[in-house]
């Protein structure tokens, strides 16, 4: 019996030198800053920007917001990332990569990066972050407030937008421009309703207005040429002319053309002015649906969300070289000017 007692004995003290011995590596792995233990969420991310265009980087801005809801990229969330550099061409097959990593959710910018991607997949879900068209129209989801497919997001804003850039041009020029033109990318799915509705603002306005088209960087001097003369220029967003916005503000400058532009950040690059939603908080608010998917929640309960707040962003040192006279009221009604 003590032979049997002292067997035991050292069976329990062995066990327990044994668990001890395991109780670090146990802690480790089950640490939350031990991400090689942890299951990752994978994030594929579409952009038709460049990767190393730090100003439009939105990519970050969806990041950081994602690292307050406790995604850490590199540690619990790993995110495949695909740029076009302005060549839509290029959408679909970069699309078709991304799917083929099987990430748990797909985010993208705009209109064309999310038609890529649903063709790409019908299961995987998708945030789109900055669509311009309907998207009902475009056959992304089936309402506004029930999108019911893989596909949910936030849109970038309405085109009746075109008339309220012509009211700006006529403040900044203390006339009407009754020759305007109006540049867009024939690349871009957007184009297809975009144009129509600035025609028709112009229109509004008893303004005579042309399309030029850039489809490529080769094809600006060619359009600048047709589109000098006119009173002033209105011009799509696209990623194109986001890639290449300080050569088209050096053209415009050239041909002393005001134009203005859907978003902030071709003001940033030497442009006129702008006016259209912000679109940085709309990645700030996508952060929060891929949040909400990785966490179970289904793509087709989370409602569409349209902008709310628009800004109108004027670049002084433009206005100069241009020779316009900035009243002080029309200074006061920016949300942000540029020196």
């Amino acid at each position: 019996a003590v032979a049997t007692c002292r067997i035991l004995r050292q069976m329990i003290v062995t066990r327990r030198t044994f668990l001890a011995g395991l109780l670090p590596v146990a802690t480790v792995a089950t640490s939350p800053a031990a991400s090689w233990s942890q299951p990752r969420a994978r994030l594929g991310y579409l952009s038709g920007g460049r990767k190393d265009d730090n100003a439009a980087n939105t990519l970050d801005i969806l990041r950081a917001a994602l690292r307050e809801l406790g995604w850490r990229a590199g540690d619990n969330l790993l995110i495949e990332e695909r740029w076009s550099g302005g060549d839509s061409a290029s959408l679909p097959r970069l699309a078709r990569e991304l799917v083929a990593q099987r990430p748990d959710v797909l985010a993208c910018t705009g209109t064309t990066e999310t038609r890529v991607l649903q063709a790409a997949t019908g299961t995987i879900p998708i945030v789109f972050l900055q669509v311009a068209a309907d998207p009902v129209t475009a056959g992304f989801v089936q309402t506004i407030v029930r999108p019911g497919r893989n596909i949910t997001g936030f849109t970038q804003a309405p085109q009746f937008l075109w008339s309220k850039r012509i009211a700006l041009l006529t403040d900044v020029l203390g006339r009407p421009p009754r020759r305007l033109a109006w540049l867009g990318n024939p690349g871009n799915t957007t184009t297809a309703t975009s144009w129509p509705d600035a025609r028709d603002a112009a229109a509004q306005f008893k303004c005579d207005v042309i399309r030029v088209d850039a489809g490529a960087r080769a094809d600006l001097e060619r359009a600048f040429e047709m589109i000098k003369g006119r009173d002033a220029l209105l011009v799509q967003f696209d990623f194109l002319f986001a890639v290449e916005r300080r050569r088209i503000a050096e053209l415009a400058a050239r041909h002393r053309i005001p134009a203005i532009y859907e978003n902030r950040m071709q003001v940033l690059g030497g442009g006129l002015m702008s006016y259209g939603a912000d679109l940085r908080e709309n990645y700030r608010q996508g952060a929060g649906y891929v949040h909400r998917i990785l966490n179970g929640a289904m793509v087709g309960d989370l409602p569409v969300v349209q902008p709310s707040r628009f800004e109108f962003v004027l670049n002084l040192k433009a206005a100069r070289a241009l020779g316009l006279k900035v009243t002080p009221a029309f200074l006061a009604r920016a949300d942000e000017v540029v020196e």
